[in-house]
């Protein structure tokens, strides 16, 4: 009897756990033209002054994260100027009050910039990389619509992301 009154509860609660999510669903595409529309972004931190623009969306479906290819002009009272590439990969987290993800966790996978040696570039992937997080981490790469009224419920916790097929899955617990 009671093995059965535990089952019926937890049964009960998994349904409820599992009506109480949302999962969005985002192209690359859409998620291309968001990203698309933030840039260029400048930021100035100490004699450097860098600048991201032209991103392309990759979607990792092996690792469910995101890359953004990016050009990236670099600018230093030091004399040190240069322009060039760079892939950064990383993951999202949500914001509840602004219904907004922002890209989070992230590391430059590749830098390249013309005009400067291997090993300055090296030295400054580094400075690049905590920019890049400053930048990425206060400007939404996605925001979901207020018009949608189960987007309006899905003003939770983010509870998982997946990539499939070239779509961002995101799940929301409403708690």
């Amino acid at each position: 009897m009671f093995r059965a009154l535990l089952f019926l509860m937890l049964f009960s609660f998994s349904s409820i756990t599992m009506a109480l999510s949302y999962t969005v669903e985002i192209t690359e595409a859409e998620l291309q033209q968001q990203v698309t529309a933030m840039m260029p972004i400048e930021k100035k931190q100490l004699f450097f002054t860098v600048k991201f623009s032209n991103p392309e969306i990759d979607l990792l479906e092996s690792s469910n994260k995101i890359g953004i290819f990016t050009h990236i002009n670099l600018d230093s009272q030091l004399g040190l100027k240069g322009k060039g590439r760079a892939k950064i990969i990383g993951s999202l987290s949500y914001d509840s009050k602004t219904s907004a993800f922002y890209f989070k966790n992230s590391k430059i996978d590749t830098l390249e910039i013309d005009k400067v040696s291997q090993k300055d570039t090296e030295q400054i992937k580094g400075l690049v990389e905590v920019m890049g997080n400053k930048i990425l981490a206060i400007h939404p790469i996605y925001k979901l619509k207020d018009s949608d009224l189960k987007q309006k419920m899905a003003k939770a916790v983010l509870q998982s992301v997946s990539v499939k097929n070239n779509k961002l899955f995101l799940t929301l617990n409403v708690l």
